[in-house]
């Protein structure tokens, strides 16, 4: 592989470990400051939402754009936001509508320049070791993640959230320099229009789904994935608390998620890279989602930390393996903007179902929660089993690239 791509993967890979220094200060920052579970709900609702917004828009801007530039511009303002994050804490003035707007700005920006990576690579990396390359990828950075995640509950219990964000800056200014490695290099497809026509490029995609019936029912059922899923997610300090592990154990759990990530994502690229890439994906879910069903039966540490390991191999499934798959099957013309209206889709409604698990958490208890949104996620597994292919050789477009 060419060697500027190389370097200029490895500098997108620790945009990655920012980003788990800053989830970690964040939510335990606010359970801390509040006590209450419905804090962690509302601010990963206002993330989830924001984010759900952002995908809408964002492929449309990144179908439209030179993505390498969007990458240094979006990367480098992400890293002033985190050092003014920085200022806040460091000077003992940080509050939790603070938080609120970080989040906010992370999606805002984060977003667009995680969709210009991701609809970037297909197009600079070739289709045989597209796999291997998001599995390595994913093994590369969670590599720093395992052990950031570790250390984010150390570093805020022996000297608060600042130095989180400090990191967090750091990571984005590496990541806005990254596309610099490839600024010369031609990409096989994508060839950006100097006129931006956002609602016109939406409706144009928006007529090609219609054509897709495959793509219609996997938007479909990602929406309903994503509302189950999205509780899942937070539920990491939840759990520390409930098994009085305190922010060194939230952050012990994001580290084994992520090494569990790790684990699946080095199996995606060696052995796993000729595995049936829908049922590693589908298998993944129905893992992880068993696992949380007995953790909602037996809330202990011991098992909390079996569960959060299988969330992370299980979550591999659809970060690797349905990630490649929809990268073959969508065309460059429209790879933004389907992306977009997938994780628009997905996220929309998952604020609503956050906010209720949240409150349900704090009147019934964490494991009925943990066993009904386990439950819920398993059902989603059954149903896209039944409704989607699972033979790799269906999944075809229809229509040609346009």
């Amino acid at each position: 592989m060419n060697r500027r791509i190389i370097a200029f993967l490895a500098g997108r890979s620790l945009v990655d470990v920012g980003g788990t220094f800053s989830q970690v200060a964040v939510f335990w920052t606010a359970l801390s400051i509040t006590g209450s579970a419905i804090s962690v709900g509302s601010l990963g609702g206002v993330w989830t939402f924001s984010m759900a917004v952002m995908s809408l828009i964002s492929g449309a801007i990144v179908d439209r754009f030179n993505r390498k530039a969007l990458m240094i511009l979006l990367d480098g303002l992400l890293g002033v936001v985190s050092l003014a994050l920085f200022a806040l804490a460091t000077t003992g003035v940080l509050q939790i509508w603070h938080l609120w707007l970080f989040l906010v700005a992370e999606a805002v920006l984060g977003i667009p320049s995680s969709l210009s990576y991701r609809t970037l690579l297909p197009d600079i990396v070739d289709k045989d070791v597209l796999l291997r390359v998001n599995g390595a990828m994913s093994s590369w950075g969670n590599v720093d993640n395992l052990v950031e995640a570790a250390l984010a509950g150390v570093i805020i219990k022996l000297w608060g959230p600042g130095p989180i964000f400090l990191i967090n800056a750091i990571t984005y200014f590496v990541g806005a320099v990254s596309p610099l490695f490839i600024w010369r290099l031609k990409t096989r497809a994508h060839k950006p229009s100097t006129r931006w026509r956002p609602f016109a490029d939406l409706r144009f995609t928006t007529r090609y789904l219609s054509k897709e019936r495959l793509l219609r029912k996997y938007i479909l059922l990602n929406l309903g994935s994503g509302v189950v899923f999205a509780p899942l997610f937070f539920m990491a300090p939840l759990v520390a608390r409930a098994v009085g592990a305190g922010s060194e154990g939230y952050g012990f759990f994001q580290s084994l998620t992520i090494g569990g990530l790790l684990a699946g994502s080095l199996v995606a690229a060696t052995i796993g890279a000729r595995w049936p890439k829908v049922i590693a994906w589908l298998g993944g879910a129905a893992l992880y989602s068993i696992s949380f069903i007995v953790l909602g039966f037996w809330l202990s540490l011991p098992v909390a930390l079996g569960v959060f390991f299988l969330f992370g191999l299980g979550w591999t499934g659809g970060r690797v393996y349905l990630g490649t798959l929809v990268q073959q099957v969508l065309p460059s013309a429209h790879r933004g903007r389907i992306m977009g209206i997938t994780s628009f889709m997905g996220g929309v409604f998952q604020p609503l179902a956050l906010s209720l698990a949240t409150v349900f958490v704090d009147r019934t208890g964490l494991g009925t929660v943990l066993v009904a949104v386990g439950a819920l996620n398993l059902a989603m597994v059954g149903l896209t089993a039944w409704l989607l292919p699972l033979r790799e050789e269906e999944w075809t477009r229809s229509t040609p690239e346009v």
